[in-house]
């Protein structure tokens, strides 16, 4: 027995020996080939980290942009790999030649930068890290409120042939998490073996396709090391034991009257609106989108640099096909048939969310208490003004979200992988979720659940982005997806959030240093980053229903609050999941309600053209502050009851239209 045990042992560190060997000899291929990329001082800050600069001014003598230094400034560039080449526009300003002090990576020389915009170039050894360091240190002069030091345009960085040491660490720890956790799901060797070097064939080919250019590799494999090694703790920390949940409903005549009447009163409110003004101008933006790609196909899902997802340019492709045979058209004034089909698949999403609600509801209450629960959503005014009136893609991303939460219990949570990789196909933000998907599945389904959760989601994703990559948009793919971080890169984007409150209204740019080196933007991921492990370690106590539900709205209300650079309407994802809450718990109403007003009073007191006379009062008030520090506490008071009902602690209260008899 003891001998069988060594060579099972013996046969894994030979296949993990063999993986590495592997792994380090397909990275090494991949960086042999020469890669570059350009970029000009308007580059999304994903790409580009950017320290010490102002802000970007107009070139007068010819096209680009550029920046002033303040004669401390930092650029952290994407690492091509071997002996990196840097070209970059440089200027010392009208009659004056300034010494700059550079550093590119280990390498540090003085240059004489003369007063026209002119190219230098530097070279640097390979480094270890996924980026580059560039320092621009040079003398100031005093210009208005500003030290000027010299002036910075574009620059393109060009190597290969080497891979940075990080990468080849990242890539190994990735390998032995997954080859690891596929062996403990009862893989036999070879075949956990042969997922490995699949996986590291797949994430080398998306690194050469150019993600390299954001310098993210290593941490996105760092993060699979940790998710794939994880379990090995987690669950001898927390054993599993099952949950209980309440059998799915059975539903009569009274219930599909009653979801009839709910979808019916919700198109009493949003009908007369899809044919709305488009009051931001997000409208005119989709119709524009569809313009090009009913002009030129899947050529056209980036054209001008779009940001949108593969399904929501896969619905506005089929869509378009449909704006011009109904009498509508693609650029502003936006006819009534383009507004109706830009917004028909949130209005859709939105009537299936309705009946989810109920669904959800009808688990823990009789019918009326449902009906009421899911009413109270469904006329919520931040609901309909988002689905009806601005016709944003929310509603079509909450949707599977709510599916994630609800169908977890079902086919070791396949279903819930499922909708994860279609509200990551609609938008960036369902990332939001993931560490709820993580700790529930392995709490409820353990590892097998999350292998074949993993595999589920990525084949979708990679089956979901492939038409768009098979006709070239594979770049424009990448941006809209690693570039969401850094797009608008502003502490508060009108979200009455945390930084709202910090800055007392005014904003400004969120990698701007916050407490000694740290930014604020990395100061909002780590915040969000410790609610995300309060609500992972939580659930692998506990993740029924009711645990389900509440982490997800402290995840998504945490997302509204913490991070940088939110926008004004990311409040409306946390109130479908208060709405399943209120199923279990009764005083989930009182935060609903007031979750709905301060959402609603947010859109209108960010946005002028809903109620020109509301945002008035509002932006000469106290108030965006003092909502601001209420939706905080509403936060910290979710927590706390997310705690207690993992626990054991909390209670559940199931609402009642009647007093109780005692």
């Amino acid at each position: 027995m003891h001998f069988s045990f060594g060579r099972r042992h013996l046969s894994d560190v030979t296949m993990l020996a063999v993986l590495l060997i592997a792994g380090t000899l397909l990275a090494g291929w991949s960086y042999r080939f020469p890669r570059a990329s350009a970029w000009s001082m308007a580059a999304p800050t994903s790409v580009v980290h950017q320290q010490g600069f102002y802000q970007l001014e107009q070139l007068h003598d010819r096209p680009g942009v550029y920046r002033w230094t303040n004669g401390r400034a930092i650029l952290k560039l994407p690492n091509p790999g071997g002996t990196a080449v840097l070209r970059v526009l440089l200027a010392g300003g009208p009659g004056r030649t300034v010494v700059v002090q550079t550093g590119l990576g280990d390498t540090s020389i003085n240059v004489s930068v003369r007063p026209e915009p002119r190219n230098y170039m530097l070279l640097a050894r390979s480094g270890a890290s996924e980026r580059l360091r560039l320092r621009l240190d040079s003398p100031t002069i005093p210009v208005g409120s500003r030290e000027l030091g010299i002036v910075v345009g574009d620059f393109r960085i060009a190597g290969g042939g080497t891979v940075p040491a990080l990468v080849i660490l990242a890539l190994a720890a990735a390998t032995v998490g997954v080859y690891l956790l596929l062996r403990q799901t009862g893989r036999r060797p070879l075949p956990a073996a042969g997922a490995a070097i699949l996986f590291q064939v797949l994430a080398l080919l998306w690194q050469t396709a150019g993600a390299w250019r954001y310098g993210l590799f290593g941490s996105l494999l760092a993060l699979v090391a940790g998710a794939s090694l994880a379990p090995w703790v987690l669950l001898r920390l927390f054993p599993a034991w099952p949950d209980s949940e309440p059998p799915a409903p059975v539903f009569s005549r009274v219930d599909r009257r009653l979801i009839l009447l709910l979808i019916l009163g919700g198109l009493c409110i949003r009908l007369p609106l899809l044919i709305a003004f488009d009051p931001v101008g997000d409208l005119e933006l989709a119709a524009r989108r569809m313009g090009f790609l009913h002009a030129n196909g899947l050529a056209g899902a980036f054209t001008a640099d779009g940001d949108y997802m593969p399904l929501r340019i896969y619905l506005l492709l089929l869509l378009s096909k449909l704006v011009l045979p109904l009498g509508g058209g693609f650029k502003a004034p936006l006819p009534a048939a383009t507004l109706i089909l830009i917004k028909l698949p949130g209005l859709i999403a939105d009537l299936l969310t309705t009946s989810l609600i109920y669904y959800w509801s009808r688990r823990w209450s009789p019918p009326r208490r449902a009906a009421l629960i899911t009413a109270l959503y469904t006329f919520a005014p931040p609901v309909w003004i988002n689905v009806a009136w601005w016709g944003q893609v929310d509603a079509l991303l909450i949707l599977p979200l709510l599916g994630l939460v609800v169908l977890l219990p079902r086919a070791r949570g396949r279903w819930s992988w499922v909708c994860w990789a279609v509200a990551l196909l609609i938008k960036p933000q369902a990332i939001v979720l993931a560490p709820l998907l993580y700790a529930a599945t392995l709490r409820r389904h353990g590892r097998e659940g999350l292998v074949e959760g993993g595999a589920i989601a990525v084949s979708l994703i990679v089956a979901g982005c492939a038409p768009l990559v098979m006709r070239g948009q594979g770049p424009g793919l990448l941006q809209a997806y690693l570039g969401s971080v850094g797009r608008f890169p502003k502490l508060t984007n009108g979200a009455y959030n945390l930084w709202y409150l910090v800055t007392l209204g005014d904003s400004g740019a969120d990698i701007a240093r916050g407490l000694g080196s740290v930014s604020f933007r990395l100061i909002g991921m780590a915040l969000m980053g410790l609610v995300a492990v309060v609500v992972c370690l939580a659930l692998l106590r506990r993740a029924d229903g009711p645990a389900r539900a509440e982490a997800a709205v402290v995840l998504a209300l945490g997302f509204f609050l913490l991070p940088t650079q939110i926008h004004e309407r990311y409040l409306f994802l946390s109130l479908a999941f208060v709405a399943l809450c209120m199923a279990h718990d009764r005083r989930m109403i009182v935060v609903f309600m007031g979750l709905a007003a301060s959402a609603t009073l947010n859109i209108v007191g960010a946005l002028k053209a809903f109620a020109p006379p509301i945002y008035a009062v509002m932006a000469g008030s106290p108030a965006p502050l003092v909502i601001a520090a209420f939706n905080l506490l509403v936060l910290g008071f979710l927590i706390r009851h997310f705690l207690l009902v993992t626990t054991g602690q909390g209670r559940v209260r199931p609402l009642s239209l009647v007093p109780s008899r005692r």
